[in-house]
């Protein structure tokens, strides 16, 4: 308890609250991630980097999409003139 009390530890729990959380929370709920079956923690981290890595990939492909529309978009406005 007094090391989330001192200002180091209300710092880093505010950051893991806002970067890292949020991630497990995606993944228990909308992914399915609730249990992992398998047998020991080399396995487990396993499975937790998979699904870490696959949340990342949705979240790039989602931007590169924007991105590629938004140049599209700038690119026909400049042929149009």
């Amino acid at each position: 308890m007094t090391r989330v009390c001192s200002k180091q530890g209300r710092y880093m729990k505010k950051k893991r609250q806002s970067t890292v959380e949020p991630v497990f929370g995606t993944l228990k709920e909308y992914v399915g991630l609730r249990k992992i079956n398998t047998l020991g923690i080399e396995q487990a981290n396993k499975v937790m980097h998979m699904a870490a890595i696959a949340y990342n990939l949705k979240k790039y492909l989602k931007f590169i999409t924007k991105t590629t529309k938004v140049e599209l978009n700038h690119l026909a406005s400049s042929f149009s003139k």
